[in-house]
């Protein structure tokens, strides 16, 4: 049975609360999650603070509350104003059970839902599911890109990042704001069925909570405070430009054929990091990568200058997974994971351990040798005395 929930702020919400309050409530909805869904209905008025590509947020979450993971489709929007004259916001969030997923997506769900409040509703508690909707979409041609400007091919590179890095949390710049969720449709529909609900998303992403899972993250370029989340450890990196082209990479080109992308052949647990390009001829190129440099710096990573093939952990399920490098080139893959990034920790940790022991090895500190060579000396000196003393007699 799916649940919805809708939290806004209200003279009388419907346990009697005033404010920021659940008004709208699907009877029998699993204890703690209205408050795990509360965690997820915040939304910043203020341009100088958000980050997001577009003024709705599309949003599909895993929320896990009490060991429970729920899949959650979600609109948050602006809401006018409310009785204290501030600025309010309405959440609305479909919670589903796996087979009420349509295998169209999350993102074509949210598109094909025709009952999202888009006021302050009447508060009230029902007592009948929410009709969600049921079909396919078929693959096709990243028409939403093209017709927003863009390469089609960059939705490509889009899902040839989600497929081949499930676990790693994948960031879209965007060059301004704009309706996001046609761009992530269409990403979707390039995806294979059965991965497409594997993809969780937001096109105005807010807080990171360690309760919400939240991969794919649409956000405007030159936003307050983007650059350090670029430099997130783990994250990879999709720069859009209108005025590119995403190059002639099979992903690129199913996109704008409206072909599956498939994974890329890849050696089991092994990831290949982009190479970190130096600047050929210009100098705007070298303060990139210096940037990207700098970065991966502070997240404690080495940046390569060449392809370098690490170890990568597969399962879906795992924490974000180790980042890839920068690359300042502006075509096609080479513009994935475009801002530096840091290896896993835990694989940095274990390079450092088989450091120490394998120097250890081969290594005798100084003080050692000299200790050693006192002993032999002295052992030497006894073994002559005693037999000068047995001959004496």
């Amino acid at each position: 049975m799916s649940f919805e929930v809708v939290h806004t702020s209200v003279v009388r919400g419907l346990r009697g609360e005033s404010g920021f309050a659940t008004a709208i409530m699907t009877r029998g909805l699993p204890a703690g999650l209205e408050s795990g869904l509360q965690d997820v209905s915040g939304y910043d008025h203020d341009s100088a603070r958000a980050v997001g590509v577009d003024t709705v947020e599309w949003a599909h979450r895993i929320v896990t509350v009490r060991g429970r993971p729920y899949t959650v489709l979600s609109r948050v929007a602006p809401n006018g104003v409310d009785a204290s004259r501030r600025p309010n916001r309405i959440a609305h969030h479909l919670v589903l059970e796996p087979h009420e997923r349509a295998l169209g997506g999350p993102a074509w769900m949210l598109g094909q839902f025709g009952a999202f409040e888009t006021g302050t509703p009447e508060v009230t508690e029902r007592t009948t599911p929410p009709v969600l909707p049921t079909g396919d979409l078929p693959v096709r041609a990243a028409h939403a890109w093209s017709a927003a400007g863009f390469d089609a091919g960059w939705a490509g590179v889009v899902a040839q990042s989600l497929v081949d890095h499930p676990q790693a949390v994948v960031y879209v710049v965007l060059p301004e704001a704009l309706d996001a969720l046609p761009l992530v449709i269409d990403v979707l529909a390039l995806m294979p069925n059965d991965r497409r609900w594997h993809v969780t998303f937001s096109t105005r992403p807010l807080v990171v909570l360690p309760h919400v899972r939240c991969q794919l993250r649409f956000v405007r370029a030159e936003a307050p405070g983007l650059a350090r989340m670029l430099a997130e450890p783990g994250a990879r990196v999709v720069r859009v430009e209108r005025d590119e082209d995403a190059g002639e990479s099979d992903a690129a080109n199913a996109a704008r054929r409206g072909q599956t992308v498939e994974p890329t052949s890849r050696p089991v647990n092994t990831r290949v990091n982009p190479v970190v390009q130096s600047a050929l001829g210009s100098s705007a190129a070298g303060v990139r990568e210096q940037d990207a440099f700098a970065a991966s710096t502070r997240a404690g990573a080495q940046v390569p200058a060449a392809p370098v093939a690490q170890a990568e952990r597969s399962s879906f399920d795992d924490s974000i997974g180790a980042a890839s490098q920068a690359s300042p080139g502006r075509t096609g893959t080479d513009l994935v994971d475009s801002f530096g990034s840091a290896r896993d920790p835990r694989a940095v940790q274990d390079v450092a351990r088989a450091s120490i022991y394998s120097r250890s090895n081969l290594q005798w500190p100084p003080i050692a040798i000299a200790l050693i060579l006192y002993s032999g000396l002295a052992v030497l000196g006894a073994v002559i005395l005693f037999l000068l003393a047995a001959f004496a007699r």
